[in-house]
């Protein structure tokens, strides 16, 4: 259903007090501009909670260090600066390490292991405790964000292929030829074990935090391939512990995955409307029962792996808050965050609205596609790949127009296609707190709308990702929109 903006947003309305407004900020801003001008800074906006991650930083120099700032993307995001320097530049790269040193005891036997301490612990990890203690002195709720789905490290002296066997695989156990690669396979025992001992060794170490932040606490689907996994040997054993027809989902997706060799251009142009599972591109979006319990499936996995997530944050201590960020409907389908499930084991979701990643979906998924069936046109697959994730309120007939924005350019994302997945979210949520995480990057007009819709759709506040991207003047425009 269409909505117009201006019923939803009512600049007139009565100010929610009970709204949260949270930001997150990363380790080097913390460093680089001091505990308490970042704090501030940010209750000055009337920010109600905060969340950091357990890294610290320092400048490389000669563009040599093991992270960038901004994120690359694929090197598609190079076009992006910060808008809050970091030590004097807008764009760098840097030496990290962990902010502290994990418990060993908690992780032995296991062939994975934590971020190593390294001189950077040592002459900054104490920040990230200041920085919590201060939040909570202040009457800030704070959170550590984290990332439970990432393929975690192996222990010296083990193969690489003991990190495959974790990897996400395609029907039929194929490995995908593109696909996001730091992601595991959620269903690996292996990597639960090792996320649930990292829950609780970043608990013990950090025992003032609110919460976590789960961040991707789902499987992607940023490539073609991606939307496909995961039927690898793992999930073949979790589908009969749950009681799921592994070998008739397998084929049935195997089965639409290579409907798309079959595809025409005329296929394409009948695609104007939502189709009932995102994929299903050959059937028209048909309701079939094996597709359908493939959807469900995935959600069961993802669901299984918070309630784990849920257990080791219990023993540490009750009263724990996890908050889930992930993808809103309908993309949340294909990455099986079923808020209706995850309202068993979280105390809200955080939906994400980085929208200057989805024209790259768009870009992803049409190269995959194109690949596999030479004989479409690239302009009608972008369009009917926009039009079923519903990314847009009108799509374009211009495969070129889906690039990374730059940081000037308004971004793609329709204003009614995120209010319709903010709403979606809540209704599937039974009550849970739906809370949309937008992004700051972009054109002052371009933030200032899709903040708007940030807040003034959903009931429970939002997040804003991330400290970074919050120039004077945005911080000047968040207060008023959030006032």
């Amino acid at each position: 259903m269409k909505l117009n903006l201006c019923l939803i947003i009512n600049t007139d309305q009565m100010p929610n007090k009970t709204k949260t407004l949270g930001i997150y900020v990363w380790p080097p801003h913390i460093q680089g501009e001091g505990i308490n001008a970042v704090l501030d800074n940010l209750q000055a906006i009337g920010a109600t909670s905060v969340s950091t991650s357990t890294y610290v930083a320092e400048p490389a120099e000669g563009g040599n260090g093991d992270r960038r700032e901004p994120p690359e993307n694929g090197n598609k995001g190079q076009v992006r600066e910060i808008d809050r320097p970091l030590w004097g530049r807008k764009s760098l790269y840097l030496n990290t390490g962990a902010s502290f040193r994990h418990d060993p005891g908690l992780f032995e036997g296991q062939k994975y292991v934590p971020p190593a301490a390294n001189s950077l612990t040592d002459k900054f990890g104490r920040v990230i405790h200041d920085f919590l203690d201060e939040e909570k002195r202040r009457g800030l709720k704070t959170y550590i964000q984290t990332s439970p789905s990432r393929l975690p490290d192996l222990r010296n002296r083990i193969d690489d292929s003991e990190g495959a066997i974790d990897a996400p695989r395609l029907p039929n156990n194929q490995v995908p030829a593109n696909r996001m690669v730091n992601f595991a396979s959620l269903a690996s025992p292996a990597v639960r074990d090792f996320m649930a001992a990292e829950t609780k060794s970043i608990l013990n170490e950090y025992q003032q935090v609110n919460g976590l932040l789960l961040d991707r606490m789902e499987q992607s689907f940023y490539t073609f391939d991606d939307a496909f996994v995961d039927f690898g040997d793992h999930t073949r054993v979790a589908a009969g512990e749950l009681g799921f027809d592994f070998e008739q989902m397998n084929d049935t997706v195997a089965q639409v995955l290579a409907g798309f060799r079959s595809l025409t251009n005329s296929d394409l142009d009948s695609i104007d409307s939502r189709l009932d599972i995102p994929i299903a591109f050959p059937t028209r979006g048909a309701n079939d029962d094996s597709l359908n319990a493939a959807m469900k499936f995935r959600s069961a996995i993802t669901s299984s792996f918070l309630g784990n997530l849920r257990q080791a944050a219990n023993s540490v201590r009750a009263g724990v808050e996890l908050i889930p960020i992930t993808f809103p409907p309908p993309l949340s389908m294909l990455t099986g965050a079923d808020f209706s499930k995850y309202s068993e084991h979280a105390d809200a979701v955080m939906i994400k609205f980085f929208t200057m990643h989805w024209p790259l979906i768009v870009t992803y998924w049409t190269e995959g596609i194109t690949a596999m069936n030479r004989g479409l046109d690239p302009n009608k697959v972008a369009r009917a790949v926009s039009t079923a994730l519903e990314l847009e309120d009108e799509p374009s007939n211009n495969a070129s127009d889906y690039a990374y924005p730059e940081p000037d350019a308004p971004h793609r994302a329709g204003t009614n296609a995120q209010i319709n997945k903010i709403e979606a979210a809540t209704k599937q949520a039974k009550g849970m707190p739906i809370l949309p995480s937008v992004h700051g990057y972009g054109p002052l007009a371009d933030v200032e709308r899709r903040w708007k819709i940030g807040w003034e759709t959903g009931d429970s506040g939002m997040w804003v990702n991330r400290y970074g991207y919050l120039s004077e003047p945005k911080l000047n425009l968040l207060k008023r929109v959030t006032a």
